[in-house]
C-alpha cells in the first residue's frame, strides 16, 4: 500500500513534468520534412508517455485505497474467527491427552503392585522348599502367606489385563486425534487466518504488473513506429521536400558566363607569333600539375592527422582537428583552382594551341608522391594567385633569362625526392642553385657532396652571398627571389610562428636548449596566451624543439608583430 502510494505520487509528477515540458519544443504544424516530421513525433510521443504515467499513477492510487479499505477490520475477524477455532481444537486434544495419561498411570501403579506381589510370593514359596522356619514363620503361616499372596497376584494379573486394554485404546485414540489435529484442523485453522489474503494479494499485484506492461506497450508502439520512420530520414528526401517548399532553391540549368555584346567566347590571335598563348598555356598547366600535386599532399596529411588523432592524448586532439581542418580547405582550394585552371586550358586547346603536350610534361614533372621531408603542419595556405593579372605576375616573378647563377641559399625546409631527378634535401642544409628547372617555382641545385637535381624554390632561402665565378654581383633579381622565398616560407608557419636566422653559433646549455650553427633558419612556434617574453623563444630547427637566446637572432618575417596580431 506504501509502494502504491508513493509510486502514483511519482507517476504523476514524472507524467505532469514530461507533457509540460514537450510543449515548449513541439515543431511548428506547417514544418512537414521528414525530420521535423520525426522530431514532431518524438515530442508527442514522449507527451503521449507522460499521460500513460498520469494514467498508471491513478491505477495505483487505486490500489491504495482499495488495499487499505477494510483491510483492518478483515484482518480483525480473521484472526478471531481462526484463534476461536484454533483454541478449540488445542484444547480437545489436551483433553486427549489427560486422557492418555490418567490410563498411563493406572496401568503402570497396577503393574509395579503386581509385580511386588509376585516377588513376595516367590519368595514364600521358595522358604517353604527349603523348609526355612524361624520362630516368627511357621510352616502353617507360611503356607498361609502363599496362599495370600497368590490370590492377590491373580487379581493383580487380571485387573492388569483390562487397565492395559484401557491403556492402549487411550494410546491409540490419542495418537489418532494428534494426527488429525496436525492433517485437519491445524491447516484449517492457518487457512481461517489467511482468509481471503492471497487473493487479494494476486489481484493487487496482477493489477500493478498490467498496469506497467500496458504502459509500456504503449509506449514501446508508439516509438516503434517512430524508429521507423527515423530509419527512413535521408538527405536526398529531404532535399525533395526541401525544394518543394523553397523553388528558389532549385538547381537552376546550366549557365554560361558571356563577353558583354558576343554570342561566343573566343582568344584574339595576339601580335607576337602566339608566344604569350604558348606561355599562358605552360602557365596553367603547371599550375593544374601543382594544384594535383598539392592535393595529394593535403591528402597524405590528412590520412596521417587521421591516424595520429587516434593516438594522441585528449590535449593535443583540438590542434590535430585544427590542423584536419586546414588540410581539407587546401584540397577544396586546390580543387577549386584546378576547375578554373583546366577551364582556361580548355578556351586555349579551343583556339588551336597544343595544350596536351605541355599538361602531359607537367604531369611528369610535378608527379603525383608527396615529398616525405614535410611536415604536416607545414603545407601553405594555398595562393590563389590564378586570378591576378599576367603584369603583375610578371612584376613579381622575374624572367629566369635574368637570374644570375650560380648563388648560395639555405634549406628551409626538408624535402625528399620523389623522382629520379630530383633532390633530396634537409633543413639547415647549404644549396648552390646553378640553373632554372623545367618548371615553374622549381630549380636546380647541387649540394656539398656534388649531387645536382631539382628542388622546391620555395624551400630555399637565398644567403645574398657572392655569386660563383663567371658570374656577375647579385642584382634586383636576387632581392626579390630572397624576399619571395622568405614570403612563401612565412605562408606555410601556423598562426602566431614566423622565422629568425642565427646571427651566431649557439651551443645550447641544457636539454632543453637548441643548438644551431650561424645562418640557420629557425621557426619560432607560438607563444602561449598570456605567456610573458623572458628573453628565450621556443623553436623548431631541423625537426628538433627546443628554447634559444632571441638576442642571437633575427626576424626575418615580422614575427613578434605578427604573434601579437
Amino acid at each position: 500500500r506504501s509502494y502504491s502510494k508513493q509510486r502514483a505520487a511519482i507517476d504523476r509528477e514524472y507524467g505532469q513534468v514530461r507533457s509540460v515540458g514537450c510543449q515548449t519544443h513541439l515543431p511548428q504544424p506547417r514544418a512537414r520534412r521528414s525530420p521535423v516530421a520525426v522530431w514532431k513525433g518524438i515530442i508527442e510521443g514522449t507527451a503521449h508517455a507522460g499521460q500513460l504515467r498520469l494514467t498508471a499513477s491513478d491505477s495505483y492510487r487505486t490500489l491504495a485505497a482499495e488495499a487499505a479499505r477494510g483491510a483492518r477490520l478483515s484482518k480483525e475477524r480473521m484472526l478471531k474467527k481462526g484463534m476461536e477455532r484454533l483454541q478449540k481444537a488445542q484444547a480437545e486434544l489436551l483433553e486427549t491427552v489427560k486422557e492418555l495419561d490418567k490410563a498411563k498411570k493406572q496401568f503402570s501403579h497396577l503393574r509395579r503392585s503386581s509385580e511386588v506381589a509376585k516377588d513376595k510370593a516367590a519368595d514364600v514359596e521358595a522358604r517353604l522348599r527349603r523348609s526355612d522356619r524361624s520362630i516368627f514363620h511357621t510352616k502353617a503361616s507360611l503356607q498361609k502367606l502363599s496362599a495370600k499372596f497368590s490370590a492377590r497376584l491373580a487379581e493383580h494379573s487380571r485387573q492388569l489385563a483390562g487397565v492395559q486394554n484401557e491403556y492402549g485404546f487411550a494410546l491409540a485414540s490419542a495418537s489418532a486425534h494428534l494426527q488429525h489435529y496436525q492433517r485437519v484442523e491445524l491447516p484449517a485453522a492457518m487457512q481461517a487466518l489467511d482468509g481471503d489474503l492471497y487473493e487479494r494479494l494476486q489481484e493487487h499485484l496482477s493489477m500493478a504488473s498490467r498496469t506497467e506492461v500496458d504502459t509500456c506497450r504503449a509506449t514501446r508502439d508508439w516509438f516503434q513506429g517512430i524508429a521507423e520512420a527515423s530509419a527512413r530520414v535521408s538527405r536526398e528526401q529531404d532535399l525533395l521536400l526541401f525544394l518543394q517548399d523553397h523553388p528558389s532553391f532549385a538547381l537552376a540549368p546550366h549557365q554560361q558566363l558571356q563577353l558583354t555584346r558576343m554570342e561566343e567566347v573566343s582568344l584574339l590571335a595576339p601580335g607576337d607569333d602566339g608566344s604569350s598563348l604558348e606561355k599562358e598555356a605552360r602557365r596553367w598547366a603547371t599550375r593544374v600539375a601543382k594544384d594535383l600535386k598539392n592535393k595529394a599532399h593535403s591528402e597524405e596529411v590528412l590520412q596521417r592527422l587521421e591516424a595520429r588523432r587516434q593516438q594522441v592524448p585528449e590535449a593535443e586532439t583540438a590542434g590535430v582537428e585544427r590542423r584536419m581542418e586546414e588540410a581539407k580547405e587546401n584540397i577544396r582550394k586546390a580543387e577549386v583552382s584546378r576547375v578554373k585552371a583546366e577551364a582556361r586550358l580548355a578556351l586555349l586547346r579551343a583556339a588551336g594551341l597544343d595544350v596536351d603536350s605541355w599538361l602531359a610534361g607537367a604531369m611528369v614533372g610535378a608527379g603525383q608522391e608527396v615529398p616525405a621531408g614535410l611536415d604536416p603542419a607545414e603545407f601553405s595556405d594555398y595562393e590563389d594567385s590564378s586570378d591576378e593579372p599576367d603584369g603583375e605576375e610578371e612584376e613579381e616573378e622575374p624572367n629566369p633569362a635574368t637570374r644570375p647563377y650560380p648563388y648560395s641559399c639555405r634549406v628551409i625546409f626538408g624535402y625528399q625526392g620523389c623522382q629520379a631527378d630530383e633532390l633530396s634535401i634537409r633543413q639547415g642544409e647549404e644549396l648552390e642553385v646553378i640553373e632554372d628547372g623545367d618548371a615553374e617555382e622549381w630549380v636546380k641545385a647541387r649540394n656539398k657532396a656534388g649531387q645536382v637535381g631539382y628542388v622546391p624554390e620555395k624551400y630555399l632561402l637565398s644567403l645574398g652571398g657572392e655569386p660563383g665565378p663567371g658570374a656577375g654581383p647579385p642584382g634586383p633579381s636576387a632581392l626579390q627571389r630572397q624576399l619571395s622565398s622568405i614570403m612563401a616560407a612565412e605562408l606555410v608557419l601556423e598562426p602566431g610562428a614566423w622565422l629568425v636566422r642565427a646571427l651566431y653559433d649557439y651551443e645550447g646549455q641544457s636539454p632543453e636548449e637548441l643548438s644551431f650553427p650561424e645562418g640557420a633558419i629557425i621557426r619560432v612556434l607560438p607563444r602561449a596566451p598570456g605567456e610573458v617574453d623572458d628573453g628565450f623563444w621556443t623553436g623548431d630547427f631541423d625537426g628538433r624543439v627546443g628554447v634559444f637566446p632571441s638576442l642571437v637572432v633575427e626576424e626575418l618575417t615580422g614575427g613578434q608583430a605578427t604573434a601579437g596580431q
